[in-house]
């Protein structure tokens, strides 16, 4: 407990502390108030310098309305010159959209025979990996685990700078065996799923009724094996067509290489790489309608379901 000299002596160091910050607010004015007066009078005297115009009013919100509509006005009509100027120097200008069309072509053909090149191979393992002889089995196995462990683009790069790198062939047909093996890794496997998805009774029923093993594979097995696997090797094929994007690493002019030679032209790289997005879209759905009308081709319960509109 304090007595009662030091509670004196406390009251009067506080005291003089107030009076001291007292004496040098009033003489040493602080920077935003430069005129010294006090704060009630600098506020009073602030208020009443401020201009009339941040009062609102009809006449100023009509103005306020004006110029926003036409800000917004002329903010749409910058934009459509914008997007126009942008196509003329991207596209038009120098013939640059013959750049587009060969890199599309080029694409198509990637996709397309990789994935022939790769069903026929993809086969071929598949039968393979369910062949009893132990080698062939192995083989097939270790191909798979290996093409299905490396990165596509580590791979492409592989088959051309090594495998080919003292033959001279078109690097198309390279990226075609490279995304083909790829291919057949995964549809290998989508392909051993759906064989082994059949009931083992139903080839036995057709080998008992006098069919060979490859005409009940043929007429009993493998129809029911493409109504199986189809949903699984579309969604597969579409994801080879977007992995050709990378062919531009081994000097291919696909599409992606192509938006890449007209952005280091024009130095805008907004415009051409929409407009492979856009294009990449339009051919995965052109070829999604492609699989889908396939598969209603195998399957009879979904072009049964499409005409009767179930």
């Amino acid at each position: 407990m304090l007595n009662l000299r030091h509670k004196y002596s406390l009251l009067f160091i506080i005291a003089g502390c107030m009076l001291c910050a007292g004496f040098v607010t009033e003489t040493f004015p602080s920077p935003g108030n430069p005129s010294g007066k006090t704060y009630h009078e600098a506020t009073i005297l602030q208020n009443k310098s401020l201009p009339d115009l941040i009062l609102p009013s009809k006449e100023n919100l009509a103005e306020h309305d004006q110029s926003a509509n036409t800000r917004q006005k002329g903010g749409s009509s910058s934009l459509l010159a914008g997007l126009s100027s942008s196509f003329r120097s991207n596209i038009v200008q120098e013939n640059r959209y013959l750049l587009i069309l060969e890199g599309l072509k080029t694409t198509v053909i990637i996709s397309v025979f990789s994935t022939f090149f790769g069903t026929f191979l993809g086969s071929l393992v598949c039968f393979m990996r369910m062949s009893n002889n132990v080698i062939l089995s192995l083989l097939a196995k270790t191909y798979i685990s290996i093409l299905r462990g490396t990165p596509v683009l580590v791979f492409l790069m592989l088959i051309f700078y090594v495998v080919f790198a003292s033959v001279n062939i078109d690097p198309v047909l390279v990226s075609v065996i490279a995304f083909g093996m790829n291919f057949a890794a995964y549809v290998s496997e989508i392909f051993r799923a759906g064989i082994e998805g059949i009931d083992k009774g139903q080839s036995e029923a057709g080998i008992a009724m006098g069919f060979t093993r490859v005409k009940t594979f043929l007429y009993i097995v493998l129809p029911q094996t493409v109504q199986r696997i189809l949903p699984v090797y579309k969604g597969e094929f579409i994801s080879l067509v977007k992995m050709t994007s990378v062919v531009g690493y081994i000097a291919v002019q696909d599409l992606t290489k192509a938006s890449d030679i007209i952005r280091s032209r024009t130095f805008d790289a907004f415009f051409p790489l929409i407009m492979v997005a856009v294009l990449y879209f339009l051919i995965s759905w052109v070829l999604m309608l492609f699989m889908e009308y396939a598969e209603r081709l195998a399957n009879p319960k979904l072009k049964r379901k499409q005409l009767t509109g179930a």
